[in-house]
């Protein structure tokens, strides 16, 4: 089976190496490329001599080797090291005396509080900011809407009709018809997983129960896994939903991730509504404490998070920007997904359990 997602882990004692190990990554998409334009708008392409360091979450499919090659047509030399979301944060929290990070974007609202709380971000309010809803960047000034991410319970509807699909999360360990036929991932390092388990959590909030849930809500946790496959190692959701040798049939996924899946895997995604609505994860981006590049760093958000630039990665990567002017320029999925309802979360009670609750899951529920 053919792997979508690239991951280019750098680790952070071989920055050095990091410009090498991007560019065997791979060059960036042909939809990529049909997106790179120069405008009079954007910053000269005269370059300032800094390379800027950024950590993200969201390098995958092609973005790291797109945000390199557009960014250097605008003046700017980036480095782009990629982790998972709690991993990532986890690096911002054991660099801090040290910043080897210049900006991060991606994460989530969770991590984004996190690392706001831990004195990780340096406040600073780009030229873009109130083109962006109210209520989606910090209202200190710490980070800011970059794009909105639709959390989606994902089946091919060349298998399976909406009718047969599941509705819901509870459905999946519910139903018998569902048993054995879905994918759950055993690394809970992600910002996709995280918000799957907390949408699913915060429906048995609890103030007197273990970790603010209820015991039911533990006992649905343990059925999850328990009717579930674990993730095969390197392969793709959607290579194991096309696989003759895979029971799975449907599992978690970013809206964002959907339309190059169906391209690359001949699919055609469906996906649950569920009443309570959908998790959104919110991408933003920040600039770290203590950069010694603050006036390029400020200079690069500025760049990214304008509606040129996000109306351009909306059209590569099939994204719904959070900024209002790119809108316009997504695609017509991304137009419906926008119109898909959000489910309510409890953002607090999350920020403040959900690390205890994946140590939970993986020492008791987890096979």
């Amino acid at each position: 089976m053919k792997k979508i997602s690239r991951r280019c882990f750098i680790q952070a004692a071989a920055l050095a190496a990091a410009t090498s190990a991007l560019t065997a990554c791979g060059a960036s998409s042909s939809s990529a490329q049909a997106a790179v334009s120069s405008t009079s708008d954007m910053p000269s392409n005269k370059g300032t001599g800094v390379t800027l360091n950024i950590y993200t979450n969201s390098e995958t499919d092609g973005r790291d080797a797109w945000l390199i090659e557009r960014a250097a047509q605008d003046g700017f030399s980036v480095q782009v090291v990629g982790a998972g979301a709690a991993d990532t944060q986890n690096r911002l929290l054991a660099e801090k005396s040290a910043p080897i990070a210049d900006v991060v974007f991606g994460l989530n609202a969770i991590i984004w509080e996190s690392l706001k709380a831990e004195d990780i971000l340096l406040p600073y309010v780009p030229e873009w900011a109130d083109e962006i809803p109210a209520g989606l960047n910090d209202p200190d000034g710490y980070y800011h809407a970059i794009v909105k991410q639709a959390i989606l319970l994902v089946y091919d509807l060349n298998q399976m009709s909406p009718e047969e699909a599941p509705k819901d999360w509870p459905d999946l360990w519910t139903k018998p018809e569902f048993d054995q036929k879905y994918e759950y991932l055993t690394g809970l390092g992600g910002g996709t997983v995280r918000n799957v388990l907390a949408g699913i959590l915060v429906r048995y909030a609890d103030p007197n129960g273990d970790l603010g849930i209820s015991q039911e809500g533990w006992d649905a946790i343990a059925e999850y896994y328990k009717h579930g496959v674990p993730n095969e190692s390197g392969v793709d959701l959607y290579g194991q939903i096309v696989s003759d040798t895979s029971t799975v049939v449907c599992g978690q996924m970013w809206s964002s991730g959907i339309e190059t899946r169906d391209e690359q895997y001949g699919t055609k995604t469906g996906y649950a509504v569920p009443d309570v609505g959908v998790p959104y994860a919110v991408e933003g981006v920040a600039i770290v404490n203590g950069t010694k590049n603050v006036d390029e760093a400020k200079r690069f958000v500025n760049w990214f998070g304008s509606a040129q630039i996000q109306g351009e990665w909306a059209k590569a990567f099939s994204t719904l920007p959070a900024n209002t002017n790119a809108v316009s320029m997504a695609n017509e999925f991304n137009q419906e997904i926008s119109k898909l309802p959000a489910q309510q979360i409890d953002w607090a009670l999350v920020a403040k359990n959900i690390d205890a609750w994946c140590e939970k899951i993986m020492l008791e529920y987890m096979p």
